[in-house]
Formats: C-alpha cells, structure tokens, sequence
C-alpha cells in the first residue's frame, strides 16, 4: 500500500520574501538561457543534440562582458574568529574571476 502525504508550506512574512525573491532569480535565469541556447539555434540552424565542433555556444567576450572583477562585501562576515570578530569585514573586495576563471557561486 503507498501513502501520500501533503504538507502545506505556511512561510512567515520574510520567508515568503526570499522564497519569491529565489524564484523570480530562477524564472529569470531560465528564461536568459532559454533566449541564450535559441539565439545560438537561430545562427547555426543546428539540432540540439548535435553541436558542431567549430562554433562556440557563447562567445567567450560575452561571458566575461557583464561580470565585474571584483565585488565588494556589503556587511561583515558570519563567521567569527576565535575572538569574536568577523573574519571579513564590510567593505572588503574579492576577485570574481580567479585565473581565467568565474567563481560562479558569487556572481548571479
């Protein structure tokens, strides 16, 4: 015998906020690769399935042309040292890209 069981989720007001905050990221995110893989459909006429090896999805310029070099911290870290203090403080900048390469976790 197979038992469903339905929960329904009640989020306090703030929960609510990041919830449909992380959703209207993800909406936008799909829809900017969507537009991004038919883009590349509309110029090289090429199935899906069968990428050719001569043409790039993306130009490389494209990739990099939005994406800041740094970022600077916009409050002090979680993470406390064994005294107490944050270990990274408001206003301290981080590399973006770390040879030749995004850190895609910091950068939306």
């Amino acid at each position: 015998m197979l038992l469903k069981y339905k929960y329904k989720l009640k989020p306090h007001k703030r929960q609510a906020v990041i919830i449909s905050n992380w959703l209207e990221m993800s909406r936008k995110q799909y829809n900017y690769r969507l537009a991004e893989r038919l883009n590349w459909f509309e110029a090289t006429r090429t199935p899906v399935n069968a990428c050719p090896l001569n043409v790039s999805v993306v130009p490389v310029e494209q990739i990099y042309k939005n994406i800041p070099e740094f970022r600077v911290q916009t409050r002090d870290g979680r993470k406390k040292d064994s005294d107490g203090n944050p270990i990274t403080k408001k206003g301290d900048q981080h590399q973006n890209i770390v040879n030749g390469y995004v850190l895609w976790e910091t950068v939306q």
